[in-house]
């Protein structure tokens, strides 16, 4: 039996309706897609065994793997695929994934084993945008929070909602028997004390380290952490981009080169990231970062001639608006950035409060929140599909609407060859770095500790942890 632990408890099983980023990691261990990624974010066959579009890249058909039944006994069909969809697609469903299921137009089953899916519009990456669509039994979701039917290499043995949950080995999952017999998730008290667990030999893996521990744990013989071969996720500030000053691309311009990204990754996210000088969503070792980039690297001279230029002048007041008793690298990054404003005769007010009150003030999109800086983070699949749909119009909560950028989206979803689409990608990467909808600091992990004899975990872009092929050394 393997325990892992977050400073976080699992308040529901539905990968639906999720509530939160780590029941996520519940996804490999219990739930099958029609697909899914590997270590590399390589896309590969799940539930389905391959899939196949037409010219129009507008219908496609997924041919579902034979033999494969959910751990109620019931055999999983197209049927149980369509059902799963319309689930989704429902409006009374509280689903995070709405914008990855809206493109399908109608959902059907095909000849023997297939689903056929037809677009909205042709999508040649349609196959990578539903990879976090778990398939259900929704015939049985009222035990989904007590025994839910699964298709993952584990069942649910016992569960406590925000305290714990006992996995064991689902014997009719239709894959590679997993190594371990069971695992076991729990929610512990508070993050200092997992890693104490951790160190005591108590926790076999530990999700979302303090960043603050991060390099201790890894100078301890016993321990390692874990990082995704590619990172998802990254720091995201929002600015109101209707609203006076940051309508202004130069304001927002500004702002770019007022932000000391080395400082922040230094002192706020205590080395753990990547920088990001081009102010890009995309990560600079993505195979699809590129294009012609204005370098955003600290510049405070030239912060103060675009504020100029945007009508901020000396004496000018923005607000950071943060979360009280969380997120401390969020205060940090604003304290970094008042400090660097205060320099060229621009006030930033520094303002905390309940998570409630702070998500209230810019979401959902369509607020107005003139002059404030929110600090915020992103978590993707990480290629440029999942990235950029974030920043589509209507999406953001940034407000930014950029029809060019959009239609560069449709036209790089359509586009069947690598190198045409890459080529799209590096274009809308350069709208991203003149227009500055978003800032990005730097690109960074939520980050998996564990003992040195646990073998086959894996971390993904979104900075998931993957236990379903783990095990013990020896």
């Amino acid at each position: 039996m393997l325990t892992i632990a977050a400073a976080q408890g699992l308040t529901g099983l539905n990968p639906v309706t999720k509530e939160n980023a780590w029941q996520e990691a519940l996804f490999p261990l219990m739930w099958n897609g029609l697909v899914k990624v590997d270590r590399n974010e390589r896309l590969e066959p799940d539930l389905a065994a391959s899939w196949k579009a037409d010219a129009s890249q507008k219908v496609w058909t997924f041919t579902l793997r034979p033999g494969v039944k959910f751990s109620n006994g019931k055999a999983l069909t197209a049927a149980d695929v369509v059902s799963t969809i319309e689930y989704y697609k429902d409006p009374g469903t509280a689903t995070q994934l709405k914008n990855n299921v809206a493109p399908i137009a109608t959902v059907e089953p095909g000849s023997g084993d297939s689903v056929v899916f037809t677009l909205k519009k042709p999508n040649a990456l349609f196959p990578s945008s539903i990879q976090m669509v778990k398939i259900v039994d929704t015939g049985a979701l009222a035990a989904m929070d007590k025994d839910p039917a699964v298709t993952g290499p584990f069942k649910v043995k016992e569960y406590v909602p925000n305290d714990h949950l006992v996995l064991e080995r689902n014997p009719g999952y239709f894959g590679t028997k997993p190594p371990l017999d069971g695992i076991k998730i729990v929610k512990a008290a508070d993050s200092s004390s997992a890693v104490t667990a951790l160190r005591a030999g108590d926790l076999d893996v530990l999700w979302s380290v303090p960043l603050s521990q991060v390099s201790s744990i890894e100078n301890d013989p016993r321990l390692a952490v874990v990082r995704p071969a590619v990172i998802g996720q990254y720091v995201s500030w929002e600015v109101d981009t209707t609203s006076p000053p940051f309508d202004d691309p130069k304001a927002r311009q500004a702002l770019a080169y007022a932000i000391d990204q080395a400082a922040n990754l230094k002192a706020a996210y205590f080395g753990q990231g990547i920088v990001s000088t081009t102010n890009n969503p995309l990560p600079r070792n993505s195979p699809d970062h590129g294009g012609a980039l204005t370098d955003y690297t600290y510049d405070l001279d030239k912060a103060k001639a675009l504020f100029a230029e945007a009508g901020i002048t000396q004496g000018s007041t923005l607000t950071w608006w943060g979360v009280a008793g969380q997120y401390p690298e969020w205060n940090i990054s604003g304290q970094i950035l008042q400090a660097s404003l205060k320099k060229i005769g621009i006030n930033l007010q520094i303002e905390n409060t309940d998570i409630a009150a702070w998500a209230a003030k810019f979401y959902p999109a369509g607020k107005k929140f003139p002059g404030m800086i929110i600090p915020n983070f992103q978590s993707f699949p990480a290629d440029p599909a999942n990235e950029f749909l974030f920043l589509l119009k209507g999406r953001c909560e940034c407000n930014w609407n950029n029809a060019g950028f959009d239609a560069l989206y449709e036209k790089a979803l359509a586009t069947a060859d690598d190198a045409e689409r890459r080529a799209i990608w590096h274009q809308m990467q350069e709208i991203v770095n003149r227009q500055v909808p978003i800032y990005v600091p730097l690109q960074f992990a939520t980050l998996t500790a564990a003992k040195r004899t646990v073998t086959g975990l894996w971390v993904d872009g979104a900075g998931n942890p993957h236990l379903e092929s783990a095990g013990f050394a020896g």
